[in-house]
């Protein structure tokens, strides 16, 4: 199936079964992470830590106190997601394709 997209095209992701090895769960919820909204969502949670960054005084120097990311997606059985297909990503899918059902959305 994955032979037949074409660059550019959308497709419609699923999670068919429950994730057990931590590596594949990363790697799907990297392919998540293409979702446009997801990547709104993202680049806009970025913006406001940048926003109310908190800088103290650390051994008389600035230091930053960085808040860590919110995480927004989880590759649960079920989730289902949204992207344009890539040629780069493909050995990505070919990993997890035991857990995602892809069709042409």
């Amino acid at each position: 199936m994955l032979n037949a997209m074409k660059p550019g095209q959308s497709i419609r992701c699923t999670v068919t079964k429950d994730i057990r090895v931590d590596d594949d769960y990363s790697t799907v919820m990297r392919l998540m992470r293409f979702d446009p909204a997801v990547k709104r969502k993202l680049k806009s949670a970025q913006e406001h830590r940048v926003r109310t960054l908190v800088i103290v005084s650390r051994g008389k120097r600035p230091w930053e106190c960085r808040e860590k990311s919110a995480q927004q997606v989880q590759a649960v059985k079920g989730a289902t997601w949204t992207m344009r297909w890539m040629p780069h990503v493909e050995k990505d899918f070919a990993c997890v394709e035991k857990y995602l059902k892809v069709e042409a959305a």
